[in-house]
């Protein structure tokens, strides 16, 4: 899951909301995430890794891989939860209750109120996410273009993820199926008690 997915599968606190995002950047163990993070913050962490497992080896995830060219399929997890991104945003009626277009105000004024609760680092990224509309901009075709070419500017090693918009165009109908059949079970997975498991303990 990508940054929309992981906000809207993230408890509706503060606290979690910042977590999901923190799980992208926030490295180390649950212990020493509670030697930097208050706890609530740690669990929003620990929420964002199980949903990255769950995701990683779920077999519709899995099975998305094929319609990948070959030469992209060693990021199928980045360019695929971009994908699911997109279905979001596009059946966002259908899970979440409000308007996108709110839902994603409220997580900027979020991120800027919480800033204190961020690194240094993930301040000057949630700097340009808010001017660059990161959020807003997966509902589109073009807006993903951009995307995928933001994210390959910052490594070398990403430059084949330029372009991948058009494994999406190409196999629309099968990547928009898999989303269909894989977020409910997402979602519930997220919404269970404890979907840390054991790394939720303290």
């Amino acid at each position: 899951m990508n940054f929309l997915a992981h906000f809207h599968l993230a408890h509706a606190t503060d606290a979690s909301r910042v977590g999901a995002l923190l799980g992208d950047f926030a490295r180390g163990t649950p212990e020493s995430l509670r030697e930097r993070f208050p706890e609530d913050i740690v669990q929003g962490i620990i929420l964002h890794r199980a949903i990255d497992r769950f995701t990683d080896s779920h077999p519709v995830f899995l099975k998305s891989k094929q319609f990948l060219s070959p030469p992209r399929r060693r990021f199928a997890g980045i360019i695929i939860d971009i994908y699911f991104d997109h279905f979001l945003a596009h059946a966002w009626a259908d899970f979440a209750e409000g308007s996108l277009k709110d839902f994603i105000t409220e997580i900027y004024q979020l991120l800027i109120r919480r800033r204190d609760w961020l690194t240094p680092e993930l301040r000057v990224i949630v700097e340009r996410m808010e001017k660059e509309d990161w959020l807003g901009t997966y509902g589109t075709i073009p807006g993903l273009a951009l995307t995928f070419q933001r994210m390959s500017q910052r490594r070398d090693f990403l430059a084949p993820l330029i372009g991948s918009e058009e494994d999406l165009v190409a196999h629309y109908h099968s990547f928009s199926k898999a989303f269909r059949e894989f977020y409910p079970a997402i979602l519930t997975y997220a919404r269970e008690e404890n979907p840390g498991g054991a790394l939720s303990s303290p």
